[in-house]
C-alpha cells in the first residue's frame, strides 16, 4: 500500500515522515533531483516535472506499506492520501524562521487558508481516501501516531476536512 504524506511547506511532512521511517518504508519525493527542470529565482523553488516524479514512484515495489512524503505526494498513484494542515499564522512563523521571503510566506500562507492541496486531492481521489490532519498545536510524535492511525485503518475521524478560508477576510 502507497500513502501520500503531503502539505503546504511547513505543515510538519519532514519532521513526521522522520519519525515514521523507523517503522515504515519512506519515500521522499525531494530526493529525486532528476525530477527538476530549472530553478525559480522569483520563488526560490525548483519547477519539477510530475510524470517523472510519477514514473519514479510507479516503479517502486509495492511490498508494504511505503509513504510517499513530499509537497507533490497527492499526485501520485497511491491508496490513501494524509494532507498535513497548520493554521496559516503558525505556518507563517514556521516559515519565517526558515528564512523564507515574505512574498513565498504569503503565498503559502494563502495557499493552506483555501486547502489547494486537500482540494487537488480530492480532484483526484474519493472521499474516503483523502484524510486531514491538524498539525497547528501537535508535536510531530503525536502527528506521527495519528498517520499510523490512518494507515491502519482507524482514522475516520481525520475524513472531516479542515478549512482556514476565514482567515483570508482578515488580510484584506
Amino acid at each position: 500500500m502507497k500513502v501520500a504524506l503531503t502539505g503546504t511547506p511547513g505543515t510538519g511532512k519532514s519532521s513526521i515522515s522522520e519519525i515514521l521511517s523507523k517503522k515504515y518504508k519512506v519515500i521522499h519525493l525531494g530526493d529525486f533531483t532528476e525530477a527538476r527542470v530549472e530553478y525559480d529565482d522569483t520563488r526560490n523553488s525548483y519547477i519539477v516535472d510530475i510524470n517523472i516524479l510519477r514514473n519514479k514512484v510507479d516503479s517502486i515495489k509495492d511490498d508494504g506499506i511505503i509513504i510517499i512524503e513530499g509537497h507533490y505526494a497527492h499526485d501520485m498513484t497511491v491508496d490513501k492520501v494524509i494532507v498535513l494542515r497548520c493554521h496559516p499564522n503558525v505556518l507563517k512563523n514556521r516559515l519565517e524562521k526558515r528564512g523564507y521571503k515574505a512574498s513565498k510566506i504569503r503565498e503559502n500562507m494563502e495557499a493552506e487558508a483555501m486547502g489547494i492541496i486537500v482540494d487537488e486531492a480530492l480532484s483526484m481521489y474519493p472521499q474516503n481516501k483523502v484524510y486531514e490532519v491538524d498539525t497547528t498545536n501537535i508535536k510531530a510524535e503525536e502527528g506521527a501516531k495519528i498517520v499510523e492511525y490512518i494507515i491502519e485503518g482507524k482514522g475516520g475521524k481525520y475524513l472531516e476536512r479542515i478549512s482556514y478560508m476565514e482567515e483570508i477576510l482578515k488580510w484584506y
